[in-house]
This record gives structure tokens, sequence and C-alpha cells, in this order.
């Protein structure tokens, strides 16, 4: 607060004015303000221009709220001018942004378009000014302001605040974060620096921005997209309920501006990209055999030897990335998944222009989710059978349907192909105690724990990272509602295993996805465990080792990396599969860095992703894929014991699959 007063006049004068704008006030409220008053200086040409003959009153509080100027005026602060002034916690950058404690509060200050923060906490500390710590020209490079008000993990409050900085030259992003004290001084903050959002003045916008930039419209229950790239969506504006959130609108709205900067970009870069590879390679080989012939050392013997091992190695990697090409291209052109995925955006990009892509993002959002199993059938049991008889009394998808199928013979359900069935427990060999370091003894296991709701089949050039982006989670009175009597058991386990798409490179795990096999197993706790958990100290070693990894495991690496998956094919030696791999037929496999452990409402999702794995794994994985749908093979999840009390070992649950097609796998879910 701050208000002019005649330089003349006395102190009492200023104390006056105080209690007039506190009439209310004891002092009890306002325990860290000081009265001052600045005198005019004849001397200093800048302040006579300020405040003219007239001294200025400033309230200077020891807090951290910002000081704002009046519409003409600047804020005068320890005898220095700001637009806006105060601290906030800034985010450190450099090696600093990865340590434990990478929030320190700093002063910032705002005058005109510069923008910056001092190695002070507060602005009344700064002593000299013109040496910040950083400053931001807001006026000669792109920004955008940003507002958060979900609280993240890590944030020193809930009020953070994100300047999003775009260099033009060498085309990267960077940002400053900050955390303000409270929400007013966040909106004060993001109203003063939102003001110079933009590129400078005279440049285009850049693609950085267009995510941010991009605006939305509400027109009684529709949404219209305003920005110049989007423009014409507003043509087919998509219409929605006038109570949806705005959060959920910008989430709609970002996601189709980035489908629509995706599209308009892709065979642009898909060329700068190939052109740059093989300029990259040739270099790559040129420089490697002058540094040889320039740094030569040893004998003739060996230096010849290092020639050739390089030139090899250069050259594989060369076939490797035109080989990767050609296979590519060779299969867009058949009737493979990636044909069909090629050809569906090729539709798209013949049929629809860029901007329609982004509408029709939108309408892609809304779609109704599938029921798990939507995607690949399950296996009929045999006519008039004792499950057939079942399943037509109590219908395929009831809580006595799924325990039906779960008790069932192997011998009750038909071998179709393409399908899949709960497996038998007792085809998989778990260690048994005591002392199994020593004994080395295995027993076929006793029944699961979890029965199979649903496997389904997919393929995409991105894996299915979250099973609720395509799929229902199915709510089965009696099942999925029971209460387990432990809040860290949910009734549901969601199994989600990523297989590559494409050929593994020995060089480079492609971690991120790519094109990906995506087989999700919904499991629910089988009527048996549900009983033992009711008494866990009664409970069985396997059911008390079950409870301590839904416990431990979302916490603890090393717990949950006790997690194996076993695959086993059915009468091996009668298929065309190569010999090798008959040695690692039924051999478990620990899941410790490739596993993902994700804690929802009433179900675990467990995500296995193969990418990690070791090249010799991925690589016999792939090779397997053209032989699946020659043989029947079954797929077990079990939780590793390792002490004597934590055995016998029991499956959590499994599946078998009955030739499995991997050209019938679902692309449009």
């Amino acid at each position: 607060v701050y208000a002019s007063v005649d330089a003349d006049e006395s102190k009492d004068m200023g104390e006056g004015l105080l209690d007039g704008l506190f009439p209310d006030d004891d002092g009890s409220t306002l325990p860290n303000v000081s009265l001052s008053l600045l005198k005019h200086e004849e001397e200093e040409e800048e302040e006579e221009d300020l405040m003219g003959s007239s001294g200025m009153l400033i309230l200077e509080a020891q807090s951290s709220s910002p000081i704002r100027s009046g519409n003409n005026t600047k804020v005068v602060v320890a005898g220095r001018k700001y637009d806006l002034c105060g601290s906030m916690y800034k985010r450190r950058g450099g090696f600093g942004r990865n340590k434990e404690n990478n929030w320190v509060k700093r002063a910032f200050t705002l005058y005109n378009n510069i923008l910056c923060y001092h190695e002070e906490t507060h602005p009344e500390q700064i002593t000299d000014p013109s040496k910040p710590r950083a400053r931001l020209n807001l006026a000669k490079i792109e920004t955008i302001a940003e507002m958060h008000s979900k609280h993240k993990q890590g944030l020193p409050t809930d009020h953070l605040l994100t300047i999003n900085i775009y260099d033009p030259v060498i085309r990267n992003k960077r940002k400053w974060e900050m955390c303000c004290f409270s929400k007013e001084e966040q909106v004060m903050w993001y109203n003063a620096i939102r003001a110079h959002d933009g590129p400078p003045k005279g440049q285009q916008l850049s693609m950085g921005r267009l995510l941010s930039s991009t605006t939305l419209e509400e027109h009684e229950g529709s949404l219209s997209l305003q920005h110049p790239l989007l423009s014409s969506v507003n043509k087919k504006m998509i219409h929605r309920s006038p109570s949806m959130e705005q959060q959920q609108e910008d989430v709609l709205l970002t996601k189709a501006a980035e489908k629509a900067v995706e599209v308009w970009m892709e065979k642009e870069n898909s060329m700068n990209k190939k052109e740059m590879s093989t300029s990259a390679m040739v270099l790559l080989f040129v420089t490697m055999n002058v540094a040889l012939y320039v740094v030569r050392n040893g004998s003739e013997e060996t230096f010849h030897t290092t020639l050739f091992f390089i030139n090899a190695f250069v050259l594989y990697v060369v076939m490797e990335r035109t080989g990767t090409k050609a296979t590519s291209k060779q299969t867009n052109n058949g009737k493979g998944l990636k044909a069909k995925v090629a050809k569906k955006k090729k539709r798209v990009m013949e049929e629809t222009d860029e901007i329609t892509v982004a509408a029709m993002e939108i309408e892609k959002l809304h779609h109704v989710k599938v029921m798990p199993g939507s995607t690949m059938p399950r296996s009929n049991p045999v006519e008039n059978s004792e499950l057939d008889l079942k399943l037509q009394q109590c219908g395929a998808n009831s809580a006595e349907a799924l325990r039906a199928y779960a008790a069932a013979p192997t011998e009750s359900i038909q071998v179709q192909p393409h399908s899949y069935v709960q497996t038998d427990a007792t085809l998989f060999n778990l260690r048994v105690g005591p002392n199994y370091k020593r004994n080395k003894q295995k027993a076929p296991s006793a029944p699961a724990l979890y029965d199979l709701y649903s496997m389904d089949f997919l393929y995409d050039s991105t894996p299915l990272k979250n099973v609720t982006d395509k799929f229902k989670i199915p709510s089965i009175p009696g099942i999925t509602d029971v209460s387990t009597g432990h809040a860290h058991i949910p009734p549901m386990l969601v199994i989600n295993t990523w297989l590559p798409g494409e050929e593994p490179s020995v060089f480079a795990k492609n971690t991120d996805g790519g094109d990906t096999y995506s087989i999700p197993m919904v499991f629910m706790l089988s009527k048996d465990t549900l009983e033992q958990l009711k008494d866990i100290d009664t409970a069985s070693p396997g059911v008390k080792l079950l409870s301590e990894w839904c416990r431990r495991a979302e916490t603890e690496p090393d717990f949950r990396g006790r997690f194996k998956c076993m695959g086993q094919i059915e009468d091996i030696e009668s298929t065309s599969i190569p010999k090798f791999i008959h040695g690692y037929n039924g051999k478990p496999a620990l899941v410790t860095k490739s596993g993902t452990f994700t804690r929802h409402e009433n179900y675990i999702e467990f995500t296995i992703n193969v990418n990690y794995w070791a090249f010799l794994a991925r690589k016999g994985l792939h090779a397997l894929m053209p032989y699946f749908h020659d043989f029947i093979f079954n797929i077990g999840f079990t939780i590793e014991a390792r002490h004597d009390e934590e055995m016998p070992e029991v499956l959590l649950g499994g599946c078998r699959v009955m030739n499995l097609d991997p050209e019938k796998a679902a692309v449009d879910v």
C-alpha cells in the first residue's frame, strides 16, 4: 500500500494515514509492517521524475507477498523501482534439478519487460540489482506462462507457476518453475508475466508453442478451437455437455492440438531424419578410418585386426539401419499388422486435412470403452459338458461362470485357434522347501490364487500404457465389490505385457515402446484365496507372500522384483521351433527393472515391458512370433519364495493360449 504525502509534512501525518487505512487494526495483524517516508532528493533526477516534489510513503512488509505498482507509477522497495516484486520458491536448474532439496527461495523482480531472480530471499535484501542470478527479457524471447492448480509431489506449495521459454536458434524449450506462497500471489504473478506471452514482434509462432497458445471457447454447450492453425475446426464444432469442467476441456484440446502438430510435421521430419541418419553414418565411417591411420600404434598385425573389427562394426550398424527401413517398407506393402497401421494413417492423410484430424482426436477421446476380453475370444466348452450346462444356466459373464471356468478340467474345453482359457496350475513346477537353495526341489503348484477373467491381444505403434485407456474395469457383484479384509490387497490384478513388434537391436533398447503387442490379462481373487484372507495368520505361505508383495512392492523395488513369469509350450518336441529354445521351455524369468507397479482403487496394475530385457531374451521372443499359430503355450505368474516359511510357491494366475495368430491382433480399438 502506498500513498503520496507532502515532503514537508511531519511523520505524524504518515502515521495518521496508516491509522486511516487500518482503522480497526490494533497492530497485531501486521507485526512485520514498518512505515518509512522517502523524501525527495533533488540530485536524483530519476526520483524527481517519479515523485516530483512529493515523497512516497511505503509499507515495507518483511514477508513473501509481492508488491505491485499502480497504473502509472512504479513500486519502490528499498529505494528501487519495480512493476512487481516479491519472494517465490524457484526450482534449481542443471545438476541441482535432481537433488533432494531442489527448491530455493529467491527474490523476484519485474521491471518493464525484464524478469529477474536474485540470490537473496527478499527484494529488500537485494544489494546489487544489476547483478541478478538470472535475467529474462520477455520482449526479446518467445515465452508462455502457465498456472497450475494440481498438487504434485515434491513441490513446496500447491501454487505452481511455470514460464516456458522457446529458443528460436536451437529450437529448444526450457522453463522456469516457481512456487508462490498463496493463490492470490500466483494469480498476480501470472497476469503480470502473461501480458508478455508470445513471440517477439516480427516473428512467427513456433510449433513449440502451439499447444500452449491454443485457446478454448464455449458457446452454449459446444466447443470451438481458437487458433490460426486450428481455426477450420470451428466448422465442425464438437458438441459437449455445458457442465464439463475446464480441466477436462484443456486435456481434450491439448491432445487434439498435439495430434495436429504430429500429423502436420510427420512427413517433413521423417525425410530430414533419414537424411541426417545417412550423413551421420558416412561421417562416422570416414572419421574412424582417418583416426586409425593418424593414431596408428602397435604392431602391423594389431593395427589390421583393429581396422577390420571397427569397419565390420560400422558396416553392421549401417546394414541394420538400412535393413530395418527396407523391411518396414516391404511389410507396409504387404498384408501384415504394420501394413494395416500404415494404411490407416495414409487413409487419414488422404481423406482429411491436418485440422480435421485434430477434431477426430477429440471425438476419439469420447469413444465408448470396450469390456476386457472383446479383442480375443475365450475358448468354448465342449458341448453338453458340465461346464457347458453351467454356462447355459448362469450366463457367460456372471460370477458363477468365472468360478466354473476356473474349476473346469482341461478336457472339458475345446481347442480353438486364436483363443484362450485359464491354465492348469499343476503344469508349473515351483519351489518347495525345506532348504531350497541346497535341495533345489520343485513340485507342481497348488491351485492358482487368482481366476482368469479375460485376455486381450492388441497391436499399435505405441504400447497400451494404462488398461483403462481402452477398456472398462469389470464390475461383477460378489467378486469385484468384495472386501478382502486388507486395504493393500484389492480383489483384482491386471497384468499388462508389452512384446516388441519390431526386430530387436543388439545396441539399443526401445524402452519407450514403438510397434508393440500389448497383452492385458485381468484376474480376480479366487474363492479359496478370499477365505484364507479372512485369517491371515492361518493362511498358506503362498497367500501370506501375496499379501507381503501387495503391501511392499509399490515402494520397495527389490521386493517388487520377486515377480516371476513363466512360459511353457505344450509338446514342444513336435513343433518346428528351433532346438536351442527347447532348453528354456518353462524356465522362470524375474521381472525386475521391466516391471511397473500401479495401485488403483480396486485393482493393481502390473506392467511388464519386455523391451527392458536382455537382447537374447527379446530376440528369442521375436523369433517365436511366426510359430505362435502352430502350438499351445501356457503363461504363468508367481512371487518368488526365498525362505522356508514362504514355501511352497504357488501360482498367482495363468493363461492357456491356443494357436495365437499375431496377424489377428486388434488394431482399431
